[in-house]
């Protein structure tokens, strides 16, 4: 049964040349984007087959260039680490794409965990190979040729930093702050005694680095599929040309792997690896606490776009910035109000929650 979601998405199965849709359910998996399975005729293949319907989260939407997103897609797709891009709305608010449906008895997203930089040492093997499967899939990625877009980390630090200085600066100017302002602004308070922390961790990974490379910056479980017994991934809001450990730190942080799964994969990754000196092993401790600090900034920033849309500021300004390495600015932010709706209200709590939850996985904070 179609409806309700077939009148819901009428304009977007109409605009992607969509025909004969016998099936439409969504896919929950993901914080930020809606993706919709799809069953129905497009003018791509000679036969109905499967998709994915993805809308794009305003919020997100404010934090990352949608333009470079599809374009380094396209770079892992042509070489089967994605699912094909068939259809790309012109003002980038929704995409079509090939639909892998996962055979496998268990799912790749049952891998997902959270681990600090020292995870607990385990002898469970929850994926008997997985780290292979990794190897392949961080290799390939690591082929590609770098993005056009460079943010390295220590300018993802300057740029988070800066962004959340101005939504603190709003904030603060509002004349009466609901609850969910309080939650914020308490969170965000604890957040300078990171300072020293973050700038060893970069100093760290700048040792060690020799290119930037490829970087896909969000591999955890539910960004991978498992097709043909390989992996590919998902969901390149933040892909760029970055750090080569970004990458190996993101699945570390995220995967529940056995301990020598782990070793494994972090020798193999690393061995002569032609973008790291031999100093990186020592160094993917500070990147994983990196990876965590930018979750709790990511978080925060999703949280604050939340309470401006639900303010009712909710005109996408991203595609309109000058600065196209510069996907986080806020020249363009107004200041919100303190009346915002139930949905977003609540949508703006989890975020908090996932803020404080990534916090404690620093290993350096804690």
């Amino acid at each position: 049964m179609l409806s309700p979601l077939a009148d819901k998405l009428s304009a977007h199965l109409v605009q992607a040349q969509l025909s004969q849709v016998s099936l439409i359910a969504p896919l929950t998996q993901g914080l930020s984007n809606q993706n919709y399975y799809i069953r129905g005729l497009h003018p791509s293949k000679p036969h109905a087959a499967e998709w994915v319907l993805r809308v794009n989260s305003w919020a997100s939407s404010q934090i990352c260039d949608r333009q470079f997103e599809v374009l380094n897609w396209q770079l892992a797709s042509q070489v089967k680490l994605a699912p094909q891009l068939v259809y790309v709305s012109p003002d980038k608010q929704f995409y079509l794409s090939e639909f892998f449906a996962q055979n496998e008895q268990s799912c790749w997203s049952d891998l997902i965990t959270a681990n600090s930089s020292h995870p607990l040492s385990t002898m469970q093997v929850k994926w008997p190979g997985a780290e292979h499967k990794l190897l392949g899939l961080l290799n390939g990625l690591r082929q590609l040729p770098a993005p056009k877009n460079v943010m390295g980390v220590d300018k993802q630090w300057q740029i988070y930093q800066h962004r959340l200085e101005q939504m603190q600066q709003q904030l603060i100017a509002l004349e009466t702050k609901c609850q969910t302002v309080e939650s914020w602004l308490n969170l965000y308070s604890q957040l300078p005694a990171l300072q020293l922390q973050v700038e060893s961790m970069l100093a760290t990974l700048a040792d060690c680095l020799v290119n930037l490379q490829f970087s896909h910056r969000d591999l955890n479980p539910y960004n991978i599929l498992v097709v043909e017994d390989k992996l590919k991934c998902i969901d390149f809001e933040y892909a760029c040309s970055s750090h080569p450990l970004c990458d190996l730190a993101s699945v570390i942080a995220s995967h529940s792997l056995s301990s020598d799964q782990r070793r494994w994969l972090i020798e193999n990754y690393l061995s002569e690896h032609p973008n790291l000196n031999s100093r990186a092993s020592n160094a993917l401790p500070a990147a994983v606490d990196l990876y965590w600090v930018f979750a709790v900034y990511w978080a925060l920033q999703m949280a604050f776009d939340c309470l401006k849309r639900g303010a009712g500021n909710d005109s996408d300004d991203s595609d309109d910035s000058d600065d196209s390495d510069d996907s986080c600015s806020l020249e363009k932010v107004s200041l919100i109000h303190t009346e915002i709706n139930e949905e977003d209200s609540l949508l703006c709590a989890d975020y908090l929650t996932y803020a404080n939850q990534y916090r404690s996985l620093i290993a350096s904070y804690s």
